[in-house]
């Protein structure tokens, strides 16, 4: 598809979020349009306008048009310092996501959002790394089209959605192993998601205290060259069970396909003892040049003290598949989509302490350590978040980035190193 076309939905689009940003409601400052299960939630909630200039079907005298736009965007500036202070590197940016959304009774809704990013600023000296301002263009943004689909359902039974979409499956936070579907991992750290989704149809039945789900993955149907496919070879497959019961929710998904190995998970969430604990378990077997893997994770968090202003949390993984590669090869790798970062090596770990108006109002402190144990690489990051009135919120983070050169956490730094970011999100 040629840029200038790209170009044209990416201006449509902020066109008509432009347009619609008036029809929002006053007090929708905090909310999310990217958690799980947000747009759905939040459409009765929409602003209505009736479109009274044209029919609209058997309804069309009391049918409402409704509109939901919004975006996500962090602006950052971040800076790796080697740590014997003897070169750094800096990169300034803009990056993430703007949606719209509109929804016509007895028609169903179609939704649409583009990831851009921009950068602003970049300046590397000494021996600062060059992978932090790798590809960075000062004059041309980056930008692409992470949804479009339709949705509609019928009788409320069964919830339709066609087109190229995200799928959120499984409770994990910073590793999701039974994440099949999906081009790329979610990124636990990044504030903004800005992953694009795969072309499909969704299907799902509620059943009260549970869920059917089934995925058509028709992302294979044309191939790099633009050919287009027969689909009895090309389209692969997805299917999710999950229920609750005895307060706990339980999930099994499979993947399956005539050119994908095929794999199953099965994933939990709830509470225990007063702690929110959570895992999913992944594997697939060896069979037509497919290698036998199992992916695991385990995670828990607890909110501490009568105002519950604490919360710890940890999380484990494991990866039979991980490698340990390190030096060019990992990098090239990483650049290269090979391999996805946080999934290289067999054994990691991530820990957490976060706070709430910490220490001073206004003022929310955070403190995690996530390590490949594998390879002996961590990142410590300490981080601290401002809402003072008359001021721009903004969080500060300083990281340190240890390890052997070329390992996996200071493969981007190129060695051990200092790592500190300002950055604010804005959500509309």
């Amino acid at each position: 598809r040629s840029a200038d076309f790209g170009r044209l939905m990416l201006t449509a689009a902020l066109a008509a979020l432009v347009v619609s940003a008036g029809a929002q409601e006053a007090g929708d400052e905090d909310f999310d349009p990217f958690a799980e299960g947000a747009f759905e939630a939040q459409t009765d909630a929409a602003v209505s306008s009736a479109d009274e200039s044209a029919p609209l079907g058997p309804e069309s005298k009391t049918a409402k048009t409704e509109f939901l736009t919004g975006g996500d965007f962090t602006v950052a500036a971040t800076t790796y310092a080697a740590a014997d202070f003897g070169g750094y590197s800096s990169l300034s940016y803009i990056s993430g996501k703007v949606f719209a959304k509109v929804s016509v009774p007895d028609y169903g809704a179609i939704f649409a959002s583009y990831v851009v990013s921009q950068d602003f600023f970049a300046g590397r000296s000494g021996t600062g790394p060059e992978t932090l301002t790798y590809g960075a263009d000062l004059e041309s943004p980056a930008y692409a089209l992470s949804e479009l689909h339709y949705s509609f359902d019928l009788g409320k039974r069964l919830f339709v959605r066609l087109g190229k979409q995200l799928l959120a499956w499984g409770p994990s936070r910073v590793w999701t192993p039974v994440d099949f579907v999906n081009p790329d991992k979610a990124d636990f750290f990044s504030s903004v998601d800005v992953r694009e989704g795969k072309a499909g149809l969704r299907l799902h039945v509620p059943l009260g205290k549970a869920n059917i789900f089934f995925f058509s993955d028709f992302s294979g149907l044309v191939d790099d060259s633009g050919t287009v496919l027969d689909p009895a070879s090309a389209v692969n497959y997805a299917a999710r069970f999950d229920a609750t019961l005895s307060g706990f929710e339980l999930g099994l998904t499979g993947f399956w396909g005539p050119e994908a190995q095929a794999k199953g998970g099965l994933d939990f969430s709830g509470n225990l003892l007063g702690i929110s604990v959570y895992g999913e378990l992944a594997a697939g077997l060896a069979y037509s040049g497919y290698e036998r893997f199992a992916m695991a994770s385990l995670g828990l968090s607890r909110a501490l003290g009568d105002l519950k202003k604490w919360t710890v949390s940890a999380e484990g993984f494991f990866n039979s598949a991980g490698t340990g590669r390190t030096g060019v090869e990992l990098l090239t790798a990483l650049r290269d989509g090979t391999v996805e970062y946080l999934y290289v090596g067999r054994w990691y770990a991530y820990a957490s302490i976060a706070g709430t108006d910490f220490p001073a109002p206004d003022v929310d402190s955070s403190l995690y350590v996530l390590a490949n144990c594998t390879d002996g690489s961590f990142q410590a990051a300490l981080s601290e978040s401002f809402s003072i009135a008359r001021l721009v919120p903004f969080t500060v983070a300083l990281s340190y980035l240890g390890g052997q050169t070329g390992a996996e956490l200071t493969s981007f730094s190129s060695g051990p190193a200092f790592q500190l970011t300002v950055r604010t999100k804005i959500s509309f």
